[in-house]
């Protein structure tokens, strides 16, 4: 990684993807990120997140609504991993959901068909969310901060990051990118942290 990354982007240790990638599946299920792969696929790094056509689903839950929302809020890093390794996908996406409310998915094809990838989280295994705005963690951007939304699964462990995308402008943060994610954060209970229940955020247990 070099200093013309963005923050948002060198704060995510990327898999780069080996000649010949194919296709690739993210499943997010009990509180762990896990892929299963094809043949000799390997991870990726920065895919354009593309747009689903021809499937349908609405978000059916304040949950889905936030999801929904967020993708529609401006470009993103989603960052999933599992400690010792990560991956982040970038750019914008439209949620598909599917399936009953007790096993639900929120996917997401990227690529073409030269080279794809599939993201599936299971929505009904998310258990809280977090709003989340802190110092950039590296020396190479000092004074900067990120911007994100976390998905927590069973275990109150992060299985899911989306970053803010594009968040500065040279040294200034962009405004309208720090309102979007301000607006949002009011929208869904205003507050750092909320609880699923149902598909409902709540304010976390005493």
């Amino acid at each position: 990684m070099n200093d013309s990354e963005t923050p948002a982007t060198k704060a995510a240790n990327a898999v780069h993807p080996a000649p010949g990638t194919r296709r690739r599946r993210v499943s997010i299920l009990r509180g762990a990120v896990f892929p299963t792969t094809n043949g000799t696929d390997t991870g990726g790094e920065g895919r354009g997140m593309s747009k689903i056509a021809g499937i349908s689903g609405e978000s059916a839950n304040e949950l889905e609504h936030l999801i929904a929302d967020l993708s529609e809020s401006g470009p993103l890093i989603f960052v999933f991993g599992v400690g010792w390794w990560t991956a982040h996908l970038t750019g914008a996406t439209a949620p598909v959901f599917r399936g009953p409310a007790d096993r639900r998915w929120w996917h997401v094809e990227l690529g073409d068909d030269a080279a794809s990838w599939t993201m599936d989280v299971r929505v009904d295994e998310i258990t809280g969310v977090r709003f989340v705005r802190e110092p950039y963690p590296f020396p190479s951007f000092p004074g900067r901060e990120v911007l994100m939304v976390q998905f927590l699964g069973p275990d109150g462990d992060t299985v899911l990051s989306c970053y803010v995308h594009e968040l500065y402008d040279g040294q200034r943060m962009r405004p309208e990118r720090l309102d979007a994610w301000r607006a949002l954060r009011e929208r869904y209970g205003d507050r750092d942290e909320s609880r699923v229940d149902r598909g409902a955020l709540l304010a976390p247990a005493a």
